[in-house]
């Protein structure tokens, strides 16, 4: 059965390789860039050839960070917007690993001006190349086009988006010709590209030398047998849009392949922490982050504050409470405690709570009460990012209004998440509130990678500073 990777790449039926010669590219320019740069100063850890590794771990860091947060996958390469955020998400972890890198060289505190000297002499020609390229191919594109002439058989929904995709991406090698359907065509928009029934399609296809065509008609299994009969005959890729009652192909798939790719299937709903691969990743960063996190603040903050509560009121450091995680799984959710001691621990907080202590007041609206919740990060019962988890008595409230809100437990709660950085937290005294939670925790399940868990890091240490009028 083929690897991950290998069915990663299969999903792109035009350019399979270009991630490789992009990770070649930037690699070789590096190398180049790291050698010039510690032959112009001598003073530099590169300049000495005891550290010829060093160049190589930087070069390597590079690559990791921007495989990390995929900034070689072909979808993040098709516009200019895409490549900057990409390259500036790689940039964050680039500079960390640089930092980590020498500081693991020297055995001592990085200089950063070094550090810095270094980021800012790799990462800026990279980024500048890549953007040149993309122009480049754009224009080479459009001055000398290799184009395959494709079509589309039916005019399904699934054919109307496929052919909207061809006609807005024009970085796709394809020349979209129009469509076939047995129902000539009504609207004016679709009138300039509807090219006939389907009992024409051979003839157009021989005359106008179509390379490739894409399937997407209900089942018709003896017309679909002809026309397979015929594009190998005549060396057409023949591709299948599936169409199925039901599905809401509104949203991301996934597609798979088993059995040595002689099954696709596609996934429902797309999910990118069901692979094995993805949760080893995240928890990996969650235990180190945590522990990093944990160590400093036990060292700094964590006395200031558990004194502060102790003087504010009697009881408790700390709080705990129920709260269901991965599969409704129950867990004891461990926070500073912002409140004087109640036996009302299910109901939620509302504006200008009696219940709240003054340091408990500030403790929320910084979310310094969350802090401890990297102990049950490190314990496996959350993450660092993910969908925060509600009270236990919300499982069996909010399910019957909003029919989704039992697939935010797919995956593992966070301290932190999409929802909150995007304004959505504290009380919901209306279900429309707890819908659009729902909506974001989902967009996030469905489009997660790393780089997102970190641009929310990134988010909720600013909201921290800042202070969030929600948090009370």
């Amino acid at each position: 059965m083929p690897s991950p990777i290998t069915q990663r790449f299969r999903r792109y039926p035009y350019a399979p390789f270009i991630p490789l010669v992009l990770i070649g590219k930037d690699l070789g320019i590096l190398l180049l860039i790291l050698d010039w740069l510690g032959s112009l100063v001598p003073d530099l850890l590169l300049a000495d050839p005891a550290n010829e590794l060093l160049a190589i771990s930087i070069a390597l860091s590079w690559v990791v960070a921007g495989l990390l947060t995929g900034s070689y996958q072909i979808d993040n390469l098709d516009r200019i917007h895409k490549i900057i955020i990409r390259s500036m998400l790689s940039a964050i972890l680039y500079y960390g690993l640089i930092f980590l890198m020498i500081g693991l060289r020297t055995g001592a505190m990085v200089p950063a001006g070094e550090s810095l000297l270094i980021f800012f002499a790799t990462f800026l020609p990279l980024v500048l190349l890549k953007v040149f390229l993309h122009r480049l191919i754009r224009v080479l594109s459009q001055l000398y086009p290799s184009r395959k002439n494709a079509i589309i058989i039916g005019r399904t929904p699934r054919g109307k988006e496929l052919s909207r995709h061809f006609l807005m991406t024009t970085s796709l090698p394809i020349q979209y010709l129009g469509y076939f359907s047995n129902t000539p065509a009504t609207h004016e928009e679709d009138i300039p590209f509807y090219l006939g029934a389907l009992k024409d399609v051979k003839e157009y296809c021989l005359e106008k030398d179509v390379k490739e065509i894409y399937y997407a008609l209900d089942q018709q299994r003896q017309y679909f047998k002809e026309l397979m009969d015929f594009a190998d005959q005549h060396f057409i890729f023949l591709g299948i849009v599936p169409d199925m009652d039901g599905m809401d192909f509104s949203r991301r798939v996934d597609t798979m392949l088993y059995n040595d790719s002689r099954i696709p299937v596609i996934a429902s709903r797309r999910v990118p922490l069901r692979l094995e691969q993805n949760q080893e990743m995240k928890r990996a960063f969650d235990v180190v982050f945590s522990a990093i996190v944990l160590l400093i603040l036990s060292l700094t903050l964590f006395p200031f504050i558990a004194l502060a509560i102790k003087l504010s009121s009697p009881g408790p450091i700390f709080f705990k409470q129920l709260r269901p995680g991965r599969n409704n799984k129950l867990f004891w959710c461990y926070k500073f405690r912002t409140m004087r001691v109640n036996n009302e621990d299910q109901k939620q907080a509302t504006k200008n709570d009696s219940r709240i202590t003054r340091i408990g007041a500030f403790l929320r609206k910084t979310s310094l009460d969350e802090l401890p919740q990297f102990y049950n990060v490190l314990k496996g019962e959350m993450s660092v990012v993910g969908p925060r988890p509600n009270l236990v008595v919300h499982l069996q409230e909010y399910p019957k209004e909003i029919k989704e809100y039992s697939l935010r437990h797919w995956v593992t709660p966070g301290i932190t998440g999409f929802a909150q950085v995007s304004g959505y937290r504290g009380e919901t005294r209306e279900t429309i509130l707890m819908q659009k939670r729902v909506d974001h925790d989902l967009q996030y399940i469905e489009n997660w990678s790393l780089g997102l868990d970190m641009k929310i890091i990134g988010k909720t240490v600013v909201n921290m500073v800042k202070g969030e009028k929600e948090a009370y």
